[in-house]
């Protein structure tokens, strides 16, 4: 449900989708650590690919190790 508004807010006519998206609650990074911080949005067509589920959460990881996320929050 929240994948299709999103889809429907950033498209442009249907000719731009979102493939993905990835969400960053700070709050809850500062209270309870990575696990969970982050909520990754897949498009249905591509949700069940393995290899692109891992990669993407790999990414994640990564964002999250490498850079400050509260300079990237604000």
């Amino acid at each position: 449900m929240m994948l299709k508004k999103m889809t429907e807010k950033l498209t442009n006519d249907y000719k731009e989708v979102p493939l993905f998206y990835v969400t960053f609650n700070l709050d809850k990074f500062i209270k309870e650590g990575e696990k969970g911080s982050c909520d990754l949005k897949i498009h249905p067509s591509l949700e069940h690919d393995i290899f692109f589920r891992i990669r993407l959460k790999e990414l994640v990881d990564y964002i999250r190790k490498n850079y400050d996320m509260e300079k990237l929050t604000k």
